[in-house]
């Protein structure tokens, strides 16, 4: 009989340092989890930040009053008014 409770209490004792390892592994995948999704938000900030000074950019550079001035300084276009027709 007491060899019977010293069975079961050393299975019981395997499975609770089964389980403490489990348990160890999973905190560890938790704590990674959250590291990867702070350096994903911190690049995703980064990105946002990207995205708008290249749009600021884009509004900048198709500006009408911007290519109407490189027109004229580089190109050497000039304003041709419209001839009126009798």
């Amino acid at each position: 009989m007491q060899n019977l409770y010293l069975s079961v209490i050393f299975f019981q004792l395997v499975i609770i340092t089964y389980l403490s390892f489990i348990i160890v592994d999973v905190r560890w995948e938790i704590r990674s989890g959250f590291k990867t999704q702070e350096k994903l938000t911190i690049q995703n900030e980064e990105l946002e930040n990207l995205y708008y000074q290249l749009l600021t950019e884009e509004f900048f550079l198709n500006s009408p009053a911007r290519i109407e001035k490189k027109a004229k300084e580089d190109l050497g276009m000039i304003k041709v008014r419209p001839k009126k027709i009798k």
